[in-house]
């Protein structure tokens, strides 16, 4: 089952709706697109929970956490990324904000950790990213609180990467033929982003054969509908273009579907992917190194921190 991912897409009237996930699931040929919302524990906590109540007792208002990440490691260093909407409708964005975690069992409070406001170009929302330390697996609360005394929470789908069900880092990435100029590979389009981008010049299979270091993006610039694929193919492709010509990491970008939205890839079967977009940085080893999902696909800094990992 593929999720489409629905961030950063939206009007000024219901917003929150907008970012959370497509309004209904479409049957496809095999795999399901359903919602985002479907695929993520939640988004919004109603009534509030036992770790809201704890960090937040006299909040001034409630927020919703804009949560569209799939699957999120255990360890220290684990980068998050959500949005913040009032309870106006409107999005909230430049605050100073504090997270905290919980446990799966209700056990001991983590935090707070600032977060730090990231503005998206030509989107209302803006993203806040915060790193958690996650020693534990399963269904962890977050709560979000602004200095001004308003909160929200989510939940956070956390796995530990020998359980994990997105390949992690440490796993040898999947060998597979993608589309290049010369041979499409059946695919109807290279590539959905208008003009195309650059990233084809290699099949994923023939650079990891030949020993190169990879940064691979899935993602659907034409049919995701939503603003953030495009952006995704957008932003790697930029720095791809700002590193040095006699770099050794190739650069490969491959579609969701294989026609007009239909039909799931070949490649992103392979990868076994249930949901997108999705970065991945492979080394010369052929051993993935990091991975990046959902809205931190979008985020320059940490596309150029793992494409450093990479080289």
């Amino acid at each position: 089952m593929l999720h489409r991912r629905h961030l950063l897409h939206a009007t000024a009237a219901g917003l929150a709706t907008a970012l959370l996930g497509c309004e209904s699931g479409t049957t496809v040929d095999g795999p399901t697109v359903a919602t985002a919302s479907e695929s993520t524990p939640a988004t919004r906590a109603t009534p509030a929970s036992a770790l809201l109540e704890e960090v937040a007792p006299d909040r001034s208002s409630e927020l919703t956490v804009i949560n569209a990440s799939f699957e999120t490691l255990t360890g220290d260093d684990q980068l998050f990324a959500f949005g913040l909407v009032g309870p106006d409708n409107t999005p909230v964005t430049g605050a100073e904000v504090s997270v905290w975690t919980g446990s799966p069992e209700g056990g001991q409070v983590r935090g707070p950790v600032r977060a730090s406001f990231r503005e998206v170009p030509n989107q209302p929302l803006g993203l806040y990213v915060v790193t958690l330390e996650l020693p534990e697996p399963g269904t962890i609360p977050m709560a979000a609180v602004t200095t001004d005394g308003a909160g929200g929470e989510t939940v956070l789908r956390v796995a530990d990467p020998e359980t994990a069900i997105v390949l992690p880092p440490g796993a040898p990435a999947p060998v597979v033929a993608t589309p290049t100029p010369d041979d499409l590979l059946g695919f109807e389009r290279l590539c959905t982003l208008d003009p195309p981008c650059g990233m084809h010049e290699v099949s994923l299979d023939e650079a990891l054969q030949a020993g190169e270091p990879v940064m691979l993006t899935i993602a659907t610039p034409g049919f995701c509908e939503t603003a953030i694929c495009g952006p995704t193919v957008e932003v790697v492709e930029g720095i791809w273009a700002s590193r040095p010509a006699d770099s050794p990491i190739r650069w490969v970008h491959v579609e969701v579907f294989s026609d007009a939205g239909a039909t799931v890839a070949d490649p992103v079967t392979a990868w076994q992917l249930q949901s997108e977009p999705w970065i991945f940085g492979v080394g010369s080893d052929g051993q993935i190194t990091g991975r990046l999902d959902g809205p931190l696909t979008i985020l320059e800094d940490e596309i150029a921190a793992l494409a450093d990992q990479v080289a």
